[in-house]
């Protein structure tokens, strides 16, 4: 990985807090230092971006990073495409990285359509007014470890009782990975409710569609294996057969959807050190 000026830390949850909050992550560009410029896989996820330095660019897929800033605070996902943000010198910003529903189980914001754009691309709310007064009060403490404590009690105060429906959701995520069985289906019998409800409740708490997670669960697979066998010559062929995909054009289509590079691009490009991918909330696939 090349060398930078940048500061980066991971700050671990509160234990009540580790169904819904994945890390907190701290980024520091030293005022002198260079021009950094990173990416970031897709997790579905969201992440909520508070900013105490100068602007941050951001864009999503293959655009440019011409777009979007990031002032104060920032909302972004559900992440179905890849990230990509610049941290000029003096960047100053703390992350906080969900884990899955759980922005919903704090905030209540329905997720589908959150910014009113387009629910199958990648969103971001900026300077939301929910969140100015959290990010003053973060502003006005003089270390990162003293904001992580307050967001680690902000979430603890905000945490409510989760929908027993989404509940069984996440208790049985590894049914997704078993092709005998349809998740749906099997929620809907448990549940006693409709098929049609429980999409309904799962688009709404989680800001896509349950045929949107099956596509990316299998996508993640692909990615997992790809990173296991770092600066290993990869097949393609392999990766169609062995995360049954139909033929190279759908692989393609996958790569080009959530990427927008083609799978050799991906590869070719991965150990330069300025691609990210977020570590596991999902349960592996058996």
């Amino acid at each position: 990985m090349e060398q930078t000026d940048i500061n980066e830390a991971l700050f671990l949850v509160e234990a009540s807090l580790e169904d819904v909050i994945n890390s907190f992550y701290h980024m520091l560009v030293a005022s002198d230092g260079e021009p950094i410029t990173r990416h970031v896989c897709p997790n579905l996820e969201m992440m909520l971006v508070f900013n105490f330095g100068v602007p941050v660019r951001i864009s999503f897929h293959n655009n440019p990073l011409d777009t979007q800033v990031i002032g104060r605070t920032a909302v972004i996902g559900p992440l179905r495409q890849m990230l990509n943000y610049e941290l000029l010198p003096g960047a100053n910003a703390l992350i906080v990285n969900f884990k899955f529903n759980g922005f919903q189980r704090l905030f209540g914001m329905p997720l589908t359509g959150l910014t009113g754009g387009d629910p199958t691309s990648a969103e971001i709310l900026t300077d939301d007014g929910r969140f100015d007064r959290l990010w003053k009060e973060l502003a006005a403490l003089p270390t990162t470890e003293q904001r992580v404590s307050l967001l680690n009690q902000s979430a603890i105060d905000l945490l409510k009782e989760n929908d027993q429906v989404l509940q069984t959701v996440i208790s049985n995520l590894a049914q997704f990975f078993d092709p005998c069985v349809d998740p749906i289906k099997a929620i809907a019998a448990d549940t006693r409710l409709s098929e049609r409800s429980i999409q309904l409740k799962f688009q709404k708490h989680t800001g896509y569609s349950v045929k949107e997670l099956l596509r990316f669960l299998r996508f993640k697979e692909v990615i997992a294996y790809i990173l296991a066998r770092n600066n290993q010559k990869i097949a393609i062929f392999d990766l169609i057969v062995r995360h049954d995909y139909h033929d190279q054009s759908h692989l393609i289509k996958d790569f080009q959807y959530f990427l927008g590079l083609a799978p050799q691009q991906f590869i070719k490009n991965l150990n330069n050190g300025s691609f990210c991918v977020v570590a596991d909330t999902y349960p592996a696939q058996p």
